[in-house]
C-alpha cells in the first residue's frame, strides 16, 4: 500500500515531526504538509486532497467539533485519525460516530501509533477493544446513552450552566441558594465525573454533547 499525501495538524512541531517520521518511514515517498491550528488545516484541505489527516483536537483557537464537521463537508470520505490526550471514554465514540475512522492517545508507543495509520489508511477504524465493544454494543441494543452528562445531577448540570455563562462561585451560591462551600463541592464532583481539568475542556465536552447551556 502506498500513499501520496498526508496532513498533520497539531501546535506541538515536535509532535508533527515525530509522526512524519513514522509516515515516511512507512510510505517513503509520501508528501506530508503539516499545520498547527483550525485554520491552516482548512487552508491545506482546500487546496489539496489528502489520504490521512492526523488531527490534535486540542490546538489552539480551534473547535475541534467544527472543524472535523467543516473536513467532511470539503471532502466527505476523508480518512482522519485524532491523536490527543484526550480521554478515550469520552470523546472516542463521539468523534467516531461523526466519521472519524481512528482515536489514539498520544501515549501511544510507535508500533500502536503505525498500526493506527495502517487501519485508518485502509478504511478500517481503529480503537481500543473497550470502545470498539460498546460501540458494538450500543449498535445491537439501541439501549442507554454514552452522554456523560446524565451522570450529574439537577443541580449539578445548573452548575455547569452557570460556569459555563462565567458566573463566580459567589453568584452561583447566591443564586441556587446554597453554602460557598457547596458549589466548590458540586464543581469538584462535575470535573470528577466529566473527568475535565478546565472549563475550557468542560466547555468543548457540553458542546460536543449538545448541552443546552443558554436556558438556565
Amino acid at each position: 500500500m502506498e500513499t501520496n499525501r498526508v496532513l498533520i495538524a497539531d501546535d506541538h512541531t515536535i509532535v508533527r515531526s515525530g509522526i512524519r517520521l513514522i509516515i515516511q518511514d512507512l510510505f517513503p515517498m509520501t508528501s506530508v504538509d503539516e499545520a498547527s491550528n483550525g485554520d491552516e488545516v482548512i487552508s491545506c484541505v482546500k487546496k489539496n486532497d489528502y489520504e490521512l489527516i492526523v488531527l490534535d483536537i486540542n490546538m489552539p483557537d480551534t473547535d475541534a467539533i467544527t472543524l472535523v464537521g467543516n473536513l467532511f463537508a470539503y471532502r466527505a470520505q476523508s480518512k482522519i485519525l485524532i491523536y490527543t490526550m484526550n480521554s478515550e471514554d469520552l470523546y472516542a465514540k463521539r468523534y467516531i460516530k461523526m466519521g472519524v475512522l481512528g482515536y489514539l492517545n498520544k501515549e501511544a508507543k510507535s508500533d500502536e501509533i503505525r498500526k493506527a495509520i495502517t487501519l485508518v489508511l485502509n478504511g478500517d477504524i481503529y480503537v481500543s477493544r473497550k470502545v470498539k465493544k460498546e460501540l458494538n454494543e450500543e449498535g445491537q441494543s439501541k439501549k442507554g446513552t454514552d452522554n456523560p452528562f446524565d451522570t450529574l445531577s439537577d443541580r449539578e448540570i445548573q452548575t455547569v450552566k452557570y460556569l459555563l455563562h462565567g458566573y463566580s462561585p459567589l453568584e452561583i451560591r447566591k443564586i441556587l441558594n446554597v453554602h460557598s462551600s457547596t458549589v466548590g463541592t458540586y464543581k469538584t464532583r462535575i470535573f470528577e465525573k466529566l473527568k475535565v481539568k478546565t472549563l475550557r475542556e468542560l466547555g468543548e465536552l457540553a458542546k460536543m454533547y449538545q448541552l443546552e447551556i443558554f436556558r438556565l
